[in-house]
C-alpha cells in the first residue's frame, strides 16, 4: 500500500480593507529556493524565486534580476490563444507592463554589486475580475524573495487608490476602476516609497496628494502582514556574490581622474560627455594596466574598471550639484532644455508632430482608420475587447549612436509607450463626435533622457495636426532628484530633517538619471495630471519633497505647452486631403438584416466594388469610411436603396435600366426595379419613348400608389 506523502503548508488569512487576504508557502514548488501563493479574494497567483549561489557570473556590472508574470486562460476560465493557436503565446501588452511594475519595486530595493542572477516568476491561477492582480503580485514577489533569503530592504508592499464621486477607495475592483477619475498604484516599504505608477484625467494637486498619504498608510498594514507571516520561518542566510570595488581600487583611480579633469565635464552635451568619459577610461586603464594584466587578479576587469570610472564621475557631478548647483549641460535646477516643434513635417501621413528638447527628438505621427480597424484584445483579462485608440513608442539604435540590429519592441518600449497613452486618453474625443480609430506612432529619433515625455509631447502635435478634437493640449517633464549628506547654501539646494542636503531637477537629462536618485515623470494638460511614473533609487523620500517636485513639474510643463502652442495654437478645422472621411447614416435597426444580405453579401458587395469600410452599430449608425469622396457618396447611394422602403408621394432621381415602347423601367438598386408606364412619363402621350430616353439616363420619379405589392410611379418635372 502506498502511502500518503505528508505535506505540511503554513497558511495565513488576513483581512484588508474588510476583503480577505492569504498566504500560504509549502505545498507549491518545493524546490525553489522561495515560493508562496497569494490570494485577495479569488485572484490566485502562485510567486516563486529562484537566487543563483552555485555559479554566479562575478563579472556582472548590473543587478541580474528578471521578472516574469505568466498569464494563463484558465485564470479567467476560457480556451483562449485564437481559433489557430489555443495555448499561451508570447507575453501581451498587459502582462509586461505587470512585469515592469514589479521589477521597479524591487530593483533599487538591493544591495548595490549583486550579481547572483535571480529569476522571479508570477503565474496566475484564478483571477475574479474583481480583485486585480499586479497588487498582490508585489506583495507575493515580497514574500517569496524573503523566503529565498534574497536580500533587499523590506518587505515591500503595495495598494492601489482610486478616486469615484469625491471619494478615495482602497484597491477598487475592476468595475470600480474604470469608473474611477484616477488610478493609483504605489509601492514601499513601511517607511519609504519606492514605486508610482499612475493614471488620472486631469487631477488636481491637492487630490493627488492626499492619495499619497492614504498609499502609505496602507503600505503600512501590508508590510504588518508580511512580517507576521514572516516570522514563522527560520530562513538560511545565503552566501552571495558580489561586484565591488576596494577602497584601495578606487583611491587609486580617484587620483587619476582629478578634479580638475573632470571639470572639463562642465558644460557638455551627451556626445561630448561621453567623449570625455572615454579618454578618462583610457588613462585609467592604461595607468592601472599591471592590475588588469594580472591573471590571479580576477576581481579586475575592463568592464569593470569602467564602472568604477563611472562611480567616481558620479560622486563628483552629484557633488557639483549639491555643493554648486551646476549641472553638467550648464542649465539652473529649475531650467528646461531649448524647445523645438513643428507639425505637418510629412505630406502624406495624416497628422505628424516634431518635438525636441535639448538632444532629445521625438517624432510623432497619427493614422486615422475606420471605427472597425480596432485592436481587438484577446488575454487572460480581456477577451474581445476593442481599442479605437493606440499608441506605439519605438527607440531604434540609431537614436543612441548604437551600431546594432532592432529586432522589436522591448519591454521598456512597451512600457514608455502605456505612459504616453494613458496621458492621451483622457483628452480624446468620444466616439459619437470622432467616430475615427486612431493610431499613434512616436518614434525617437534622437535620445538623452525623458523620451517618453518627448513621445508625450510629439504625439499631443501630431494629433492636432490631424485633426483630432482634442479636449485639451497635454505636455509632460521628467524630474530628478539628489540628495547627499554635504550640499551648499544655493536657494535651490535645501535640507532634510535629518540633516542631508538635497536638490529638485526640472527635466533631467540622461546622465542625470543614472546619478540622480529619483526618476519621476509627470503629464498632462495645464491644470492637471493625466499620468505619472516614479522610480526611487534611495530609501526613504519625505512627502513634501515628492510635493515640492510636483509643484515645479507643473511650472515646467505648462512652459513647454505654451512653447508647443506656438506652432499650433487648436486642432486644425479640416482633415489632410490624404486622411479618409466618414460618412455617418442613421437607419432603422430592424433594416439592418437588409443591408448586410444573405450571408454578407449584399454590404460585402459594395465593400468590394466602391473600395471602402462600413461600420454598423447596433443601433443603426452606418459609418462609411474611404479616402475617395465619390467611392464614399457611391457607397452613400447603395447603401440607402438597401434599406430603403418607398412611400406614396416620395420623389426621386431614379436611374433608366430599360426602355420599352409602353414605358421605362426605373432603378434604384439591383433589387428595386419598377417600370414608369407611357401614360405616366408626361402630360401628353409618347407614342416612342425610345426617340426621349435611353439607358442611364436619369430621371425624377413620383411613387404615385402601392397596391398588392406592386408601387406605381410617375415622372415629374
Amino acid at each position: 500500500m502506498i502511502e500518503k506523502l505528508q505535506l505540511n503548508p503554513v497558511e495565513q488569512k488576513n483581512t484588508w480593507d474588510g476583503k480577505p487576504v492569504t498566504f500560504q508557502t509549502g505545498l507549491l514548488a518545493q524546490q525553489t529556493d522561495g515560493a508562496v501563493v497569494v490570494s485577495h479574494g479569488d485572484t490566485t497567483l502562485v510567486v516563486t524565486s529562484v537566487i543563483n549561489t552555485r555559479n554566479p557570473d562575478p563579472q556582472k556590472t548590473f543587478i541580474p534580476l528578471a521578472v516574469d508574470f505568466r498569464e494563463t486562460f484558465y485564470a479567467t476560465g476560457k480556451i483562449g490563444g485564437g481559433r489557430f493557436l489555443r495555448k499561451e503565446a508570447r507575453p501581451s501588452n498587459q502582462a509586461i507592463l505587470y512585469s515592469r511594475l514589479i521589477d521597479r519595486s524591487f530593483r533599487p530595493m538591493f544591495p548595490e554589486g549583486m550579481t547572483n542572477e535571480m529569476i522571479l516568476t508570477l503565474t496566475a491561477q484564478s483571477v475574479d475580475m474583481v480583485h486585480m492582480p499586479d497588487i498582490i503580485g508585489i506583495i507575493g514577489a515580497s514574500l517569496a524573495f524573503s523566503l529565498a533569503w534574497v536580500p533587499f530592504v523590506g518587505p515591500i508592499g503595495a495598494v492601489r487608490i482610486g478616486y469615484l464621486d469625491g471619494e478615495y477607495i482602497i484597491n477598487p475592483t475592476y468595475e470600480q476602476k474604470d469608473s474611477c477619475s484616477f488610478d493609483l498604484v504605489v509601492a514601499g516599504s513601511k517607511d519609504t516609497i519606492t514605486m508610482v505608477e499612475a493614471g488620472w484625467d486631469d487631477a488636481p494637486l491637492d487630490v493627488v496628494l492626499k492619495a499619497f498619504d492614504m498609499a502609505t498608510v496602507e503600505l503600512g498594514k501590508v508590510c504588518a502582514m508580511q512580517e507576521e507571516f514572516l516570522a514563522k520561518f527560520d530562513i538560511e542566510k545565503k552566501e552571495l556574490t558580489m561586484n565591488m570595488p576596494s577602497d584601495e581600487l578606487l583611491d587609486s583611480i580617484r587620483k587619476i581622474m582629478t578634479e580638475d579633469k573632470m571639470e572639463k565635464f562642465y558644460p557638455t552635451g551627451k556626445m561630448e560627455f561621453n567623449s570625455i568619459m572615454d579618454g578618462l577610461e583610457d588613462e585609467v586603464t592604461e595607468a592601472l594596466k599591471e592590475e588588469l594584466d594580472d591573471s590571479a587578479n580576477d576581481n579586475v576587469t575592463k568592464g569593470k574598471l569602467n564602472k568604477w570610472v563611472f562611480k567616481v564621475a558620479k560622486e563628483f557631478i552629484r557633488k557639483k550639484l549639491l555643493v554648486e548647483g551646476k549641472r553638467v549641460d550648464g542649465r539652473a535646477l529649475d531650467e528646461i532644455r531649448n524647445l523645438y516643434t513643428d507639425v505637418g513635417i510629412f505630406k502624406r501621413n495624416h497628422g505628424s508632430g516634431l518635438f525636441q528638447r535639448g538632444e532629445t527628438q521625438v517624432l510623432g505621427t497619427t493614422t486615422l482608420g475606420a471605427p472597425g480597424d480596432t485592436l481587438m484584445l484577446d488575454t487572460m483579462e480581456h477577451n474581445g475587447k476593442e481599442l479605437s485608440f493606440m499608441h506605439h513608442y519605438f527607440m531604434l539604435p540609431y537614436s543612441t549612436n548604437e551600431a546594432r540590429m532592432y529586432r522589436w519592441q522591448s519591454r521598456r518600449e512597451i512600457g514608455h509607450g502605456r505612459l504616453a497613452e494613458k496621458t492621451i486618453e483622457p483628452i480624446l474625443p468620444n466616439k459619437e463626435e470622432f467616430p475615427y480609430t486612431i493610431r499613434v506612432v512616436s518614434e525617437i529619433m534622437s535620445c538623452n533622457g525623458s523620451t517618453s515625455m518627448g513621445a508625450v509631447c510629439a504625439a499631443c502635435l501630431s494629433l492636432m495636426d490631424a485633426w483630432v478634437p482634442i479636449k485639451k493640449p497635454v505636455s509632460g517633464i521628467a524630474m530628478g532628484l539628489v540628495i547627499g549628506k554635504d550640499g551648499g547654501d544655493t536657494s535651490a539646494v535645501k535640507q532634510l530633517e535629518d540633516g542631508r542636503k538635497y536638490a529638485v531637477l526640472t527635466d533631467i537629462q540622461w546622465l542625470e538619471d543614472f546619478t540622480g536618485d529619483m526618476d519621476f515623470k509627470v503629464s498632462g494638460p495645464a491644470t492637471g495630471i493625466n499620468a505619472l511614473q516614479m522610480d526611487m533609487k534611495i530609501k526613504g523620500l519625505p512627502t513634501h519633497v515628492l510635493k515640492e517636485a510636483l509643484e515645479q513639474a507643473f511650472e515646467a510643463k505648462k512652459e513647454i505647452l505654451d512653447f508647443m502652442l506656438q506652432s499650433i495654437p487648436e486642432s486644425r478645422k479640416e482633415l489632410n486631403e490624404f486622411a479618409p472621411r466618414i460618412i455617418s447614416y442613421k437607419i432603422d435597426p430592424s433594416v439592418i438584416k437588409n443591408l448586410i444580405g444573405p450571408g454578407g453579401s449584399n454590404i460585402q458587395e459594395i465593400i468590394r466594388e466602391t473600395e471602402v469600410s462600413i461600420d454598423i452599430d447596433d443601433d443603426g449608425l452606418v459609418m462609411i469610411t474611404s479616402s475617395d469622396a465619390a467611392n464614399a457618396e457611391e457607397a452613400l447611394v447603395r447603401v440607402k436603396a438597401s434599406v430603403w422602403t418607398p412611400t406614396i408621394g416620395e420623389i426621386i432621381d431614379w436611374v433608366i435600366t430599360r426602355v420599352e415602347k409602353y414605358g421605362v423601367f426605373v432603378k434604384l438598386s439591383k433589387n428595386v426595379q419598377w417600370l414608369c408606364h407611357v401614360s405616366k412619363l408626361g402630360k401628353w402621350f409618347i407614342q416612342d419613348p425610345s426617340a426621349l430616353f435611353k439607358i442611364g439616363d436619369k430621371i425624377r420619379v413620383k411613387i404615385s400608389d402601392m397596391k398588392d405589392g406592386k408601387v406605381g410611379v410617375e415622372k415629374v418635372d
